[in-house]
């Protein structure tokens, strides 16, 4: 694979389609429905350590410090090197 395919490979971006029948069931309306499959892909994804909290936030389109909050929201414990965590709080003081 050359240094094009790879940089293609990571600018792919996907939808995921849920089928009318079980949208329309959901009750809920789309941006709402849509808003909580997002959340929820982004906490299993966060929890099993594929994506980072700055990948979560921004998929999210969240700040960083709103993005812990969330996590700690649903009980998810935010993961990192201390030091990671250490910077994280330099910043968030500032």
């Amino acid at each position: 694979m050359n240094c094009m395919e790879n940089e293609e490979e990571a600018m792919q971006s996907f939808v995921i389609e849920i089928p009318g029948d079980i949208a329309t069931q959901m009750k809920l309306p789309p941006k709402r429905a849509k808003q909580m499959i997002m959340e929820e892909l982004v906490v299993r994804l966060y929890q099993q350590g594929i994506i980072t909290s700055a990948q979560g936030s921004r998929l999210l389109s969240m700040d960083r410090l709103r993005f812990e909050r969330f996590l700690a929201e649903n009980e998810t414990p935010i993961h990192g090197e201390p030091d990671e965590l250490d910077t994280d709080m330099k910043i968030w003081r500032r």
